[in-house]
């Protein structure tokens, strides 16, 4: 399983080294040392008794390992399927039992127990994040500080960010929704904004598309939805220029998966992290390669924070309906997530969740919605979902 070609105990370890690779000389060892640039931290190099007599490297390996982790074999990616797959039925039924009065933290229960109990995936690739009403306005949401604990109220939305893990290979998928599954039109209105952008994004994406150019697309299309709806106003461009979506979306519009939920390879010698908010946000600027996994992950958050700074900013203010910007600021937050495989001619949605606002109502109520298995051979939408 392994592929291990010699098995030896680790206090032989520079012995054997000796005798097995020393036929042109000393061994040179390379070792696994490098900055992971999402995380900002360093691998630590392997060490064992007797090491300083070796001749080392620290540097060619780790660039090297982590351009393998970028682009996924058929065996990677057939678990980061299955993954998904898992993901994708256990935040469905989260869906079907949801109700107000519930707690935060039984959503949580109700995603690992189907994942686990019915899918014999054991862990997540996270921590699970179960925001809804203003909570969903906290990107990450569910840690130990805000443990998930808040109880359910009717007519909130809920922003379920959660992924199962399958032999060490993550999922990492979000589904927003009212509680009560029934969406009210300002739900509707961001509800639909995020999708807009989430479509638009996976229909563009192809090898050599530049990410953070797929980000301000999402940015664009996420303005023009609250324009059109007038909360905010004015000219697009000029929103673009004066760096406005990051108000709305202060995250980064995805990031590569695979082993780590937010696997390596993000920004590889010679790119270098944007200054400009929001931009500087992003885990990646690639350009997409045919073979990568990356999320898509497009939200819209009313931020008090950010809005206060906003509101102060004389430039900034103007493009705003303050008023229409009151009615919404104990909203929370919408994030669609899926995760997309580039293939040669554009990509695949991994992931397989009602993202429309009928499908979340009609499943919410009882409906079914078809597994990958029973949709692959029905008619699918542009973006890979099945239709109904």
């Amino acid at each position: 399983m392994y592929r291990v070609d010699f098995v030896f105990y680790v206090d032989d370890l520079a012995q054997v080294l000796r005798c097995q690779f020393s036929e042109h000389g000393e061994p040179l060892l390379f070792l696994l040392y490098g900055k992971n640039t999402d995380s900002g931290n360093y691998s630590k190099p392997a060490s064992f008794e007797g090491i300083e007599k070796f001749d080392t490297d620290l540097s060619t390996l780790h660039p090297i390992l982590t351009e393998c982790r970028v682009i996924k074999s058929d065996m990677e990616l057939a678990f980061i399927q299955y993954a998904n797959d898992v993901s994708s039925k256990a935040h469905i039924e989260v869906m079907r039992q949801i109700k107000p009065g519930m707690k935060e933290f039984q959503l949580e229960s109700i995603f690992i127990h189907h994942a686990s109990m019915h899918e014999g995936c054991r862990h997540c690739s996270y921590t699970c994040i179960c925001a809804t009403g203003h909570n969903s306005s906290t990107l990450h949401y569910g840690h130990a500080g805000a443990p998930n604990d808040q109880t359910l109220n009717d007519g909130d939305m809920a922003l379920m960010d959660m992924g199962a893990e399958y032999n060490f290979y993550g999922s990492d998928i979000t589904c927003s929704y009212p509680i009560n599954g029934k969406f009210k039109r300002n739900q509707t209105i961001v509800y639909n904004a995020i999708l807009r952008a989430h479509n638009d994004v996976i229909s563009h994406m192809q090898p050599g598309v530049r990410w953070i150019d797929m980000h301000k697309l999402a940015e664009q299309r996420i303005l023009e939805s609250l324009k059109k709806e007038n909360i905010i106003h004015g000219d697009i461009g000029d929103m673009m220029n004066q760096r406005l979506g990051a108000v709305f979306m202060p995250h980064g519009l995805g990031h590569l998966l695979g082993i780590d939920t937010h696997d390596p390879g993000g920004y590889p010698k010679g790119l270098e992290r944007p200054k400009e908010p929001g931009l500087r946000s992003l885990r990646t600027i690639r350009e997409l390669k045919e073979g990568m996994v990356i999320t898509v992950e497009p939200g819209c958050y009313f931020i008090g924070t950010l809005l206060r700074h906003a509101k102060d900013d004389p430039i900034s203010s103007k493009f705003f309906n303050w008023e229409k910007i009151e009615m919404y600021k104990s909203f929370g937050g919408v994030r669609i997530e899926s995760n997309l495989y580039v293939t040669a001619q554009g990509c695949k949605n991994l992931t397989n969740c009602p993202r429309e606002t009928w499908e979340i109502e009609a499943v919410m109520a009882g409906a079914p919605w078809p597994s990958r298995d029973d949709c692959s051979s029905a008619t699918t939408t542009k973006n890979g979902l099945p239709k109904t």
